[in-house]
């Protein structure tokens, strides 16, 4: 149906559609794998009460839920320009945005207050500097600077980081580990989605790329510079497993393997290969993570 001006009436949502679509605000596959993450930190932490882990994993699924709605709110109209999103709930006027607004700002008063309340107050100002920082300042600059990635991966390292604090009251040498961890993981995880979104990334005025103008050999390069640190941070930690030897062993063959990838998109920039970074980061922080947990 079309009104005066040929602008196309939404149809009433049922609830269930309306339902899904706050589900599909969440980024829910996004939002998981964060969510391992904290799990992990706070199984790495150790020593926590059920009503610990219950309010953690709970108040921290809200958190980051927020996070990816607000996200949405604020980038309804670049959204609208991209072939990817153009039919998430916002753009496609499923929703508004005073809803997208409402729900966000909802789920971050219902994460925020399980964290203060049955976890410790830490792990909530963990939350709120994460929510801040990749809604308001990560968000609005992806537009305007390249370096937004590396400002996006602050917010997005918190996770394992308020896991630990979750368990322990405190951020120790191991939490900033995690944390550094999980910094660097990100620059080969978004760069290589970056050059196969490409296009897209163009049409809404997206700088998601290492730098203007960078070609798939730069692009690349910069994908496997940024992995290397990961080498010793990996290392690092093995001061803190009983099993060091094996864990040692495995997550430094992890790590190879996730640079291996990387060298091969440098070598050979296509979609094939930063597709094959794209899995391998995938695959690699939930198998390190594990590792760790095993070996603790």
């Amino acid at each position: 149906m079309k009104a005066a001006g040929s602008a196309v009436l939404v149809q009433p949502a049922t609830l269930a559609g309306r339902l899904r679509d706050y589900w599909a605000l969440s980024k829910p596959r996004v939002t998981l794998l964060v969510w391992v993450t904290t799990a992990a930190g706070l199984a790495l932490a150790g020593g926590a009460a059920p009503i610990v882990w219950f309010g953690a994993l709970l108040g921290s699924w809200f958190v980051i839920a927020s996070a990816n709605a607000l996200n949405q709110v604020i980038e309804t109209a670049p959204d609208g320009l991209m072939s990817r999103t153009a039919s998430r709930p916002l753009p496609s006027g499923r929703l508004s945005q005073a809803e997208g607004l409402a729900v966000g700002l909802v789920w971050a008063t219902a994460g925020l207050t399980l964290l203060a309340v049955w976890v410790n107050l830490l792990t909530a100002i963990l939350g709120i500097a994460s929510i801040i920082l990749y809604a308001l300042a990560y968000t609005p600059l992806k537009r305007k600077t390249h370096l937004s990635t590396a400002i996006g991966a602050v917010p997005g390292a918190i996770p394992p980081l308020a896991g630990w604090t979750a368990g322990t009251g405190e951020i120790a040498l191991p939490a900033l580990l995690l944390f550094a961890i999980q910094f660097f993981w990100q620059f080969p995880h978004f760069w290589s989605i970056a050059w196969l979104l490409r296009e897209d990334y163009s049409k809404a005025g997206f700088r998601m790329l290492p730098f203007p103008g960078a070609e798939g050999k730069a692009t690349g390069l910069c994908v496997v510079q940024y992995t290397l640190p990961l080498i010793p941070l990996v290392a690092a930690f093995a001061m803190f497993e009983s099993q060091r030897l094996p864990y040692l062993t495995l997550a430094i063959a992890l790590t190879a393997w996730l640079i291996f990838a990387g060298v091969k998109f440098w070598k050979h920039p296509s979609d094939e290969t930063a597709r094959k970074v794209l899995r391998a980061t995938v695959t690699y922080l939930p198998l390190l993570l594990l590792l760790m947990i095993v070996c603790r």
